[in-house]
């Protein structure tokens, strides 16, 4: 009887440790990217349900020509309603990582990739991609 207690109590412990170490992680899922193709993917699908557009084929990010800084995403509305954005990688940026934290090269453009998203033809978003994905978590941090 004493081992089936002892058992019991510690599958209930580890079964809240699962549940708190996962409870502990949320504030880490935020947006990541950091190819110019990824900032672009995340920050157009944002811009979609920022604004409400109702998504029937998500836009897939492709470069444009092999050209390793020019992309295109093309997707659909569920009004059938074309959805294109654009966005062209701009020079390499640095930024700090933290207070007095050495300066760290990001990929290619990362931050400076002004894009534009329209719906059905009519522009519904121009400007940066990282300001987007700031914006979504609350800001740059």
């Amino acid at each position: 009887m004493r081992a089936r207690q002892v058992a019991a109590a510690v599958a209930v412990m580890a079964g809240v440790a699962t549940a708190m170490t996962g409870c502990s992680q949320v504030d880490s899922l935020k947006q990541v990217s950091g190819v110019p193709i990824n900032t672009l993917q995340i920050a157009v699908g944002t811009v979609l349900v920022n604004n409400k557009v109702p998504i029937l084929v998500a836009p897939n990010c492709l470069e444009v020509d092999n050209d390793s800084t020019k992309f295109e995403c093309k997707g659909k509305t569920t009004t059938g309603e074309e959805i294109v954005a654009t966005g062209t990688a701009g020079a390499s940026n640095n930024f700090t990582l933290s207070p007095g934290g050495t300066p760290t090269p990001v990929p290619n453009g990362t931050l400076q990739l002004p894009m534009v998203v329209k719906v059905g033809g009519k522009v519904i978003y121009e400007g940066q991609a990282q300001a987007v994905i700031d914006m979504s978590q609350g800001g740059a941090k």
